[in-house]
């Protein structure tokens, strides 16, 4: 059975009368209710049109009103006519559009209806629960509006709800609700919206979308510690000492190291929207019996890799060669001078660093794979194309694409040499040819330039075999055609324009939001571009190489003697 949104709202009166009654609440006279609500309660409306308003300015503060959901989208309904506002259907579905679409009069019906046109670009849809789907095309609705006691009102709004994306940004909060990487037993994000106010009430809906399981996104490549059926007895508390009390109901089967991680998810996806320690109960009794309160730093352990070692430094592949970014030579054959490198990756991992190295021999790619200081062992691969390599987690595995179609993976395999697999990317092909391929920190995702178009897949493991599924076209036809993409954060990509103006954006992984970088000092075409948590922004363009901070407002050359036609890159 689908999981339920299980929280209930219930009068103060009746929240008194449960604390004094239910046994499963810790007895404590300085509780007090933070309420879990449906989604769907934003920020205070507005008063509504200003008298006299005129027919046009009247629907575009209409579109602008309906970002705000407080009260059944009070804010939008003062802009209906008085049937209208009783009738309209706000609940058919929340479309993104982008902001200011355009308005036009049109031929409309007689007797004093004036039809305005409004249409523009549509970004995607906010599900119900709280994921943002991506789904790039274009609206067009046509919006009767007449006269009502002297005041231009609108008689036909469509049903659901259409949102500009600043609009969203501003009434919504991003939260990450955690789930459990099946492979590794690591927490991994699920990126969400919600609600911004009342902010009291957004702890019970992070844990709603908790119980609730993760996205579509994620499907499949995420799971959850929490058994289906799991509920909350009662609302979040906290104290007036600043602990947060959370008592749930279901999971009595569960071993204690699957109450670790079910505590584990939740003080993730709660981390910043509640005080810490968070007590956390089942059944009224401790979660985990040798430990009733929590922090961040008590599930640690579970945190996933998020970005290089410190002591692992960016590379850069320049004339044929792997360099350090001083200019330096990188240890090893790729930096000898031996081999003829076209593009390569370093691994991240906790033991010896690993190198893969697509090498040119003949006017052919070879990937080989090895320590980064010794030996590279060529892969039985044979193609007339390879992308850069990206490394898996585990450090030990790294994937290519064949001439644009075939996403294979390399395993080194000990002594013997490397063994080669095949990811079924049916999913992703459809789309087009991929120039572009990497692998989240985590494992979880991958970001490809797909036909020159940004895209996002799930990374799903069934019966040993790995598929990329779900693929995502991120800001279809609102982005430039893409050159390069990376990680910056788990939830966040870089990505890198392939036309003749430089271009370079911040993408949430989801897409909603954009943000665009200087291109100050750049010169098109921009062709590799790497990020990573911690670490300096890097883009290649038509004169060398660039760094980039948040801190600085202009792209600042690289030293160390690194010109045009340069390929930098972090560990992963």
């Amino acid at each position: 059975m689908p999981r339920r949104l299980l929280p209930i709202v219930v009068t103060a009166l009746l929240i008194t009368a449960s604390l004094a009654g239910c046994a499963a609440v810790p007895e404590s006279s300085d509780l007090q209710v933070v309420r879990s609500m449906p989604g769907g309660s934003g920020s205070a409306p507005s008063a509504g049109p200003e008298r006299g308003v005129d027919p046009f300015r009247l629907v575009r503060e209409f579109i602008e009103a309906t970002g705000s959901s407080a009260d059944g989208h009070a804010a939008a309904r003062a802009f209906l006519s008085r049937s209208a506002a009783a009738n309209w259907n706000d609940h058919a579905g929340l479309t993104v559009i982008e902001d200011a679409p355009g308005a036009a009069p049109q031929a409309g019906p007689p007797d004093g209806v004036r039809r305005i046109q409004v249409g523009g670009s549509r970004l995607g849809v906010l599900a119900a629960d709280g994921s943002f789907m991506p789904a790039a095309g274009s609206f067009s609705i046509p919006l009767d509006v007449i006269s009502e006691h002297g005041e231009w009102r609108i008689t036909n709004p469509p049903p659901g709800v259409l949102v500009e994306a600043s609009a969203v940004q501003r009434n919504y909060r991003q939260v990450r609700i955690s789930f459990v990487d099946p492979n590794r037993g690591t927490l991994v994000p699920d990126l969400r919206w919600v609600p911004a106010q009342p902010a009291s009430t957004l702890p019970g809906r992070v844990l709603d979308l908790l119980l609730n399981g993760s996205s579509e996104r994620l499907a499949g490549a995420v799971r959850t510690a929490i058994p289906e059926g799991t509920r909350l007895r009662s609302n979040v508390l906290v104290s007036r000492s600043g602990r947060t009390v959370i008592n749930l109901s279901g999971v009595n089967a569960l071993t204690e190291q699957q109450r670790r991680l079910v505590a584990a998810q939740i003080v993730n996806s709660l981390d910043g929207l509640v005080p810490a320690p968070m007590r956390l109960l089942a059944d009224g009794e401790p979660l985990v019996a040798e430990q009733a309160e929590w922090r961040l730093a008590d599930i640690a352990s579970y945190a996933a890799p998020t970005g290089p070692r410190p002591d692992v430094p960016g590379q850069v592949v320049i004339g044929g060669r792997l360099r350090r970014l001083d200019g330096t030579p990188a240890p090893g054959l790729a930096g000898a001078g031996q081999l003829t490198v076209l593009s390569a990756a370093s691994s991240n991992p906790g033991g010896e660093l690993l190198a893969a190295v697509v090498a040119g021999p003949g006017g052919r790619p070879q990937l080989r794979v090895g320590p980064a200081g010794g030996d590279l062992v060529p892969a039985p691969l044979d193609a007339a194309a390879m992308t850069r390599p990206t490394w898996r987690p585990s450090g030990t595995e790294v994937w290519t694409v064949l001439n644009g179609r075939t996403v294979v993976g390399v395993a080194l395999s000990g002594a013997g040499p490397p063994l080669t697999y095949q990811i079924d990317a049916t999913e992703l092909t459809r789309l087009g040819t991929i120039s572009e391929l990497r692998s989240s920190r985590d494992g979880v995702q991958v970001a490809a330039v797909v036909g020159g178009r940004l895209v996002v897949a799930a990374v799903v493991t069934e019966s040993g075999l790995v598929s990329l599924r779900h693929p995502q076209v991120l800001r279809g036809g609102s982005l430039p055609s893409t050159a390069s993409v990376d990680w910056a954060r788990p939830e966040l990509l870089v990505v890198a324009s392939a036309g003749p103006s430089p271009q370079v954006a911040s993408v949430s992984v989801d897409g909603l939001t954009v943000r665009q970088l200087s291109s100050t000092n750049l010169t098109g075409p921009l062709t590799d571009v790497v990020a990573a948590p911690g670490r300096e922004i890097l883009v290649a363009d038509a004169t060398g190489l660039w760094a980039y901070s948040d801190t600085q407002e202009v792209w600042e050359p690289l030293l160390g003697g690194i010109g045009p036609g340069s390929a930098p890159l972090y560990p992963g």
